[in-house]
């Protein structure tokens, strides 16, 4: 309890920081509402073009796009600055740093690198969230609501756990990681359903880089769809794919953090 607590104190006095220069906070909310509504938008608006995709149709591609940009808000507010800065953590003594503290050191990086900016994509992902909705009329029961709770907690961890251990090899290498650019580009087929791929990369996408536990699979739940591999099954397993890749997540910390060498600094 007592690292909790200060996880959440040392969030705080990064919000307020934040907060500072208010202009500024609410100038990047207000430029990343227009980048990814615009994005939204035109996908939007393709599939509109077309009628469907891969047979979701345009408010169901929203909805799932939604749920993308959520879960990667969610996931990325804790994992984001912090996988960028593996590869100066011995070169500037960030490390050294953290393993100093009194607290728990990978709970220490996440805290001091907690990004308070991806407020703009939750809101605006809330929004089209509700639109989509409303669109499709969708009325849920509770055990259905419980559900979407369970899917954004479980994107999220997904989302922030995949950038960790794609990026958390620059811990050793103090460069960009060899392996980033399978989160980066693999994050981005998520937003789209995965049966408009290849089945080679579906394949890859339920198992190697479980991307589709993020929204695809999940989202077929809530809108009574079947789609991709083994759906009446995978559709069901996000639960399971965030508590194995955290697993995972926590295994690579301990690998590469236990062979740390200090810079000096």
């Amino acid at each position: 309890m007592h690292s909790v607590r200060v996880f959440f104190r040392i969030v705080k006095f990064l919000f307020k920081a934040k907060i500072e220069y208010p202009a500024a906070y609410l100038g990047g909310i207000v430029s990343q509402w227009l980048a990814n509504g615009i994005t939204m938008l035109l996908i939007v608006l393709t599939v509109l073009n077309f009628g469907t995709l891969g047979g979701w149709l345009p408010m169901e591609v929203m909805f799932l796009h939604s749920v993308w940009l959520f879960t990667y808000a969610v996931g990325s507010s804790f994992a984001y600055n912090l996988s960028r800065l593996f590869r100066h953590m011995a070169v500037d003594g960030t490390m050294d740093e953290a393993l100093t503290r009194p607290v728990p050191p990978f709970l220490y990086l996440v805290a001091t690198t907690f990004n308070i900016g991806y407020v703009s994509h939750i809101t605006l992902a809330v929004g089209a969230l509700v639109f989509s909705m409303i669109q499709l009329g969708i009325s849920w029961a509770a055990w259905q609501w419980l559900w979407f709770v369970v899917m954004i907690v479980c994107g999220g961890i997904i989302t922030a756990c995949m950038m960790l251990i794609c990026e958390m090899p620059s811990l050793r290498t103090r460069s960009r990681s060899p392996v980033g650019v399978f989160f980066d580009s693999g994050r981005n087929f998520a937003q789209f359903p995965l049966v408009i791929y290849p089945r080679v990369l579906q394949i890859i996408f339920t198992t190697v880089l479980p991307f589709g536990f993020v929204g695809f699979y999940p989202s077929q739940v809530l809108l009574g769809k079947q789609d991709g591999l083994l759906p009446q099954v995978n559709m069901w397993l996000s639960p399971v794919v965030a508590v194995l890749i955290v697993g995972i997540t926590a295994l690579c910390w301990r690998i590469l953090s236990r062979r740390y060498e200090s810079a000096g600094t």
